[in-house]
């Protein structure tokens, strides 16, 4: 990733190599959980910035709400409902267990907690699975591009 680079994808791809190698040296403090969800954020986004192609404003302001959006399932429901791409259930479920990690486990409050390892391990399956998705979208959209 060079100098210039600066899509969601880029941002992704930057903080999962730091996750990793956080995560596979048995680092699991609560601080990846909240970085997990983050990361599967931008993966989506990623999507959402690239290829979504609104043709009026109402569509525009759907596009731009979805791309400021922490909730995961917003996310989702955008691609599905707005962009017609199917997330596979086993990626929702996986993004579901950690929507609401990005708040709830960097501040106090309420619904605050300090992340367990299997936490942080739901994490890294989520951020796993959202970014094997991502990136075979990213490769079929690509392919239809070019075959257009």
């Amino acid at each position: 990733m060079g100098l210039g680079s600066n899509t969601y994808l880029d941002f992704a791809e930057n903080d999962y190599d730091f996750f990793r190698s956080a995560y596979d040296s048995g680092n699991k403090g609560s601080a990846l959980a909240s970085i997990g969800q983050n990361i599967c954020e931008r993966y989506l986004k990623h999507i959402i910035s690239e290829y979504a192609e609104p043709e009026n404003d109402q569509e525009q302001f759907k596009k731009e709400r979805a791309l400021r959006t922490h909730n995961l399932h917003i996310l989702i429901r955008y691609l599905r409902d707005d962009m017609g791409i199917s997330v596979p259930e086993e990626t929702e479920d996986k993004l579901d267990k950690i929507n609401g990690f990005y708040f709830s486990t960097r501040y106090p409050g309420d619904d605050s907690f300090i992340a367990s390892e299997r936490d942080v391990d739901k994490a890294s399956d989520a951020v796993e699975s959202a970014r094997k998705f991502t990136l075979e979208v990213c490769r079929e959209m690509e392919t239809n591009q070019t075959a257009n």
